[in-house]
Protein backbone atom coordinates (compact mmCIF):
# COMPACT_ATOMS: atom_id res chain seq x y z
CA UNK A 1 0.00 0.00 0.00
CA UNK A 2 1.77 3.31 -1.65
CA UNK A 3 0.24 5.18 1.40
CA UNK A 4 1.99 3.20 4.14
CA UNK A 5 5.28 4.28 2.65
CA UNK A 6 4.37 8.10 3.64
CA UNK A 7 4.24 7.06 7.51
CA UNK A 8 7.76 7.97 8.03
CA UNK A 9 7.17 11.64 6.17
CA UNK A 10 3.62 12.42 7.42
CA UNK A 11 5.29 14.18 10.48
CA UNK A 12 7.34 16.24 8.45
CA UNK A 13 4.84 17.71 5.95
CA UNK A 14 2.68 18.45 9.53
CA UNK A 15 5.81 20.44 11.09
CA UNK A 16 5.90 22.56 8.12
CA UNK A 17 2.17 23.29 8.63
CA UNK A 18 0.24 20.57 6.22
CA UNK A 19 -3.09 18.83 6.66
CA UNK A 20 -2.12 15.31 5.40
CA UNK A 21 -4.87 13.39 4.03
CA UNK A 22 -6.08 10.42 1.55
CA UNK A 23 -9.09 10.75 0.04
CA UNK A 24 -10.45 7.23 -1.58
CA UNK A 25 -13.09 6.12 -3.85
CA UNK A 26 -13.96 3.00 -1.42
CA UNK A 27 -16.99 3.05 0.91
CA UNK A 28 -17.02 3.98 4.44
CA UNK A 29 -15.76 0.95 6.39
CA UNK A 30 -13.26 0.33 4.09
CA UNK A 31 -11.62 3.81 4.81
CA UNK A 32 -11.88 3.43 8.21
CA UNK A 33 -9.88 0.10 8.05
CA UNK A 34 -7.16 2.49 5.56
CA UNK A 35 -7.09 4.68 8.27
CA UNK A 36 -6.32 1.89 11.03
CA UNK A 37 -3.77 0.22 9.15
CA UNK A 38 -2.44 3.36 8.49
CA UNK A 39 -2.14 4.44 12.62
CA UNK A 40 -2.78 7.98 12.66
CA UNK A 41 -1.37 11.12 11.21
CA UNK A 42 -3.56 10.88 8.36
CA UNK A 43 -7.17 11.90 7.40
CA UNK A 44 -8.73 9.46 5.39
CA UNK A 45 -11.93 10.14 3.85
CA UNK A 46 -14.52 8.27 1.88
CA UNK A 47 -15.82 9.51 -1.87
CA UNK A 48 -17.27 6.76 -3.23
CA UNK A 49 -19.29 8.98 -5.81
CA UNK A 50 -15.96 10.76 -6.79
CA UNK A 51 -17.57 14.32 -6.53
CA UNK A 52 -14.19 15.48 -4.18
CA UNK A 53 -11.56 13.26 -6.52
CA UNK A 54 -12.90 14.47 -9.41
CA UNK A 55 -13.00 18.55 -8.27
CA UNK A 56 -9.05 17.82 -8.09
CA UNK A 57 -8.60 16.39 -11.50
CA UNK A 58 -7.58 12.95 -9.64
CA UNK A 59 -10.43 10.33 -11.66
CA UNK A 60 -9.25 8.26 -14.01
CA UNK A 61 -10.94 9.84 -17.28
CA UNK A 62 -14.17 8.57 -18.40
CA UNK A 63 -14.03 6.09 -15.20
CA UNK A 64 -15.46 5.00 -11.97
CA UNK A 65 -11.43 4.56 -10.60
CA UNK A 66 -9.14 7.29 -8.71
CA UNK A 67 -5.99 8.17 -10.22
CA UNK A 68 -3.16 7.63 -7.66
CA UNK A 69 -1.13 10.04 -6.91
CA UNK A 70 -1.13 13.65 -4.26
CA UNK A 71 -2.70 17.12 -5.03
CA UNK A 72 -0.87 20.03 -2.92
CA UNK A 73 -3.26 23.08 -2.08
CA UNK A 74 -2.16 25.99 -0.62
CA UNK A 75 -3.81 28.16 2.71
CA UNK A 76 -6.12 29.71 0.33
CA UNK A 77 -7.47 26.62 -0.88
CA UNK A 78 -5.27 26.65 -4.68
CA UNK A 79 -4.69 23.81 -5.86
CA UNK A 80 -0.70 24.00 -6.35
CA UNK A 81 0.64 20.62 -7.25
CA UNK A 82 -1.48 18.01 -8.97
CA UNK A 83 0.59 14.91 -9.72
CA UNK A 84 -0.99 11.50 -10.51
CA UNK A 85 2.08 8.96 -9.26
CA UNK A 86 1.13 5.15 -8.58
CA UNK A 87 4.04 4.70 -6.50
CA UNK A 88 3.85 8.57 -4.74
CA UNK A 89 4.69 6.81 -1.10
CA UNK A 90 7.72 5.83 -2.96
CA UNK A 91 8.70 9.56 -3.87
CA UNK A 92 7.22 10.52 -0.56
CA UNK A 93 10.40 13.19 -0.34
CA UNK A 94 8.84 14.97 -3.59
CA UNK A 95 5.91 15.22 -1.82
CA UNK A 96 7.72 16.73 1.52
CA UNK A 97 9.46 19.18 -0.87
CA UNK A 98 6.56 20.23 -3.17
CA UNK A 99 4.66 21.07 0.60
CA UNK A 100 7.97 22.85 1.79
CA UNK A 101 7.72 24.88 -1.85
CA UNK A 102 4.01 26.50 -1.02
CA UNK A 103 4.83 27.19 2.16
CA UNK A 104 7.82 28.40 1.65
CA UNK A 105 6.36 30.72 -1.27
CA UNK A 106 3.81 31.83 1.52
CA UNK A 107 6.68 32.91 4.43
CA UNK A 108 8.37 34.69 1.77
CA UNK A 109 4.91 36.69 0.62
CA UNK A 110 5.34 35.48 -2.63
CA UNK A 111 3.11 33.75 -4.50
CA UNK A 112 3.92 30.68 -7.12
CA UNK A 113 2.59 31.15 -10.84
CA UNK A 114 -0.64 30.39 -12.29
CA UNK A 115 -2.51 27.15 -11.12
CA UNK A 116 -0.95 23.73 -10.73
CA UNK A 117 0.60 22.43 -14.32
CA UNK A 118 -0.50 18.79 -14.85
CA UNK A 119 1.75 16.15 -13.83
CA UNK A 120 1.82 13.15 -15.35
Amino acid sequence: MQLGKLRGEVGRMRDLGAEVMAISNDDRSQAQQMAAEFGGGVIVLSDPAMDVISRYGMGVEGGTMAEMGYVVIDGAGKVRVRKVDPLFGTHAEEIVNAVRDVVGARLAGGQLSGDAPEQR
